[in-house]
């Protein structure tokens, strides 16, 4: 018996076994547009277009020409992006649809929190947190957001009107206040002092980006042996045990004040506290593991999606200074003082009208979140098509906020657009996702966004270091320019010396 054989039958399997699992998706794949595809390895071509500086105008020039939704095969894997808001709406609502396996990547990250973890474990933590996120509780953050942009606002001071890149700066700011609002310990010292910490958080973000958009890097045992995995699991020990150390302590403090938090209702709780409190869920253990999870995840996601959002608020205050004045003018109005009280709640920044739509159009036109994606785990029908498991399904957040048939001149800064009688279509703004999975702390987000403006509004005028400058934005987990974010601080006069 020769060797051709013996691997007839062999070889015979698993040609089958593989048409079997395959063939739907490559029967849908195939009737899709998309570009040429290479055999055996499929568009792996297009891998430099999926660099995070080509991103966004690589996805534009697909639905330019393609002008529906079309398809990448990055080897076996199928890639759908979306190009309409009703194939959005289905997505986006269907429970049934698990996380796409590359932000399973991130689980080296933030562990099986939220942003993550699906079915029965997701809705029941959710379910959990909500009430670490009512008014009241957001209120007693005023105060502390507050305190962390004064500290903010000394540091840019010294500079006077020199050129200052903000995104660091903001980045230290908005962790220390989210780890002192929500875990109840007050960091500032330790990471703004430690610039290892910072940039090991840059750097896992960028390597962990690397991998989820290169299929030759999806299997562990190829992964494993690149001098990136290691970087990143040293970039993650760095992140990872400081924010132990925030849930040991809390935990240290809660335990040595038991009697007196047990007479704090649940919705008084902040997010770290009910994680702590709630020992177990339906029968379920919450285990010191599943607290760390959510921790990073809402730490890790909130500093980085928050931090990004003012980068751009700042960013388009300098651009568009006639914006910036009436921005101004709706603070002097309002506070009738120079300064902003410390006290100011969740309500009383209800009155910024012009503030609010102002930060709206930030979160359009600056889509902090570019890309969001689910898998599809049996026949599902999204549009006017059904796809069969497997399928990687992308919807371009970028994309639909800048698309002209849904925004009239997308492409021009109007934060007026948001006070037109004329109802936007839905699903196609969603600064913080849509459906089920909308993002649990938008409302604290926004508060401190619009905090942080006021009160640096108050100090300073935000002049671009080069007018000139066109960002080369960078659709990274988040939407990053390329050479940061330049910016000059000038001090405003205190109307005593306009008196003068």
């Amino acid at each position: 018996m020769d060797i051709f054989t013996i691997l007839l039958p062999i070889l015979t399997f698993l040609i089958v076994r593989f048409l079997t699992r395959w063939y739907k998706i490559f029967l849908i794949g195939f009737k899709m547009p998309g570009p040429m595809v290479v055999p055996m390895v499929g568009n792996i071509q297009m891998l430099s277009k999926l660099k995070p500086e080509n991103l966004l105008l690589s996805l534009r020039n697909f639905r330019e020409i393609y002008d529906q939704s079309f398809r990448l095969w990055l080897g076996p894997e199928l890639w759908v992006f979306l190009h309409t808001p009703q194939e959005t709406r289905d997505v986006l609502n269907n429970r049934n649809l698990s996380r796409p396996q590359a932000f399973q990547y991130l689980n080296a990250l933030i562990g099986n929190g939220l942003l993550i973890s699906e079915g029965n474990h997701w809705s029941m933590h959710r379910r959990i947190l909500e009430p670490a996120f009512n008014i009241n509780i957001l209120n007693t953050f005023s105060e502390s957001i507050s305190l962390h942009t004064d500290i903010l606002i000394n540091k840019i001071r010294p500079h006077g009107e020199k050129c200052l890149e903000v995104t660091d700066y903001l980045l230290s700011c908005t962790m220390d206040m989210i780890v002192h609002t929500s875990m109840g310990k007050n960091l500032q010292i330790q990471v703004n002092e430690n610039e290892a910490y910072i940039q090991a958080f840059h750097r896992s973000n960028e390597l962990l980006f690397q991998r989820m958009t290169n299929p030759l890097l999806f299997p562990d045992i190829i992964y494993r042996l690149t001098p990136m995995y290691l970087e990143l699991k040293n970039s993650l020990k760095i992140i990872h045990e400081l924010m132990a150390n925030v849930v040991q302590e809390r935990q240290e403090y809660l335990r040595s004040n038991e009697k007196a938090f047990a007479a704090v209702g649940k919705k008084q709780k902040s997010f770290l506290d009910i994680l702590l409190t709630q020992t177990e869920i339906m029968g379920k253990i919450f285990s010191f593991q599943d607290i760390k999870d959510e921790v990073n995840t809402f730490i890790l996601a909130g500093v980085d999606t928050t931090t990004s959002a003012m980068c751009y608020i700042l960013y388009a205050l300098a651009k568009y200074p006639q914006d910036q004045q009436k921005v101004y003018e709706e603070i002097q109005i309002i506070q009738q003082s120079s300064e902003l009280s410390a006290n100011v709640n969740f309500n009383e920044l209800q009155k910024y009208k012009y503030l609010d739509l102002f930060i709206k159009e930030c979160l359009r036109f600056y889509t902090v979140v570019p890309l969001t994606g689910r898998q599809t785990t049996s026949s599902t029908r999204i549009g006017d098509r059904i796809y069969p498991a497997g399928v990687t399904v992308w919807i371009n957040l970028y994309g639909l906020a800048h698309d002209p048939n849904l925004f009239e001149e997308p492409d021009e800064f109007r934060p007026l657009r948001f006070a037109e009688e004329k109802a936007l279509t839905p699903f196609t703004y969603m600064p913080f996702s849509g459906g089920p999975h909308i993002c649990i702390g938008r409302k604290y987000s926004l508060m401190i966004m619009k905090i942080m403006t006021i009160k640096i509004m108050e100090q300073f005028e935000v002049i671009l270091a080069n007018p000139l400058e066109n960002l080369i934005l960078m659709a990274e987990m988040v939407l990053k320019s390329k050479n940061g974010i330049n910016l000059v601080f000038k001090e405003r006069k205190k109307k005593s010396e306009y008196n003068k």
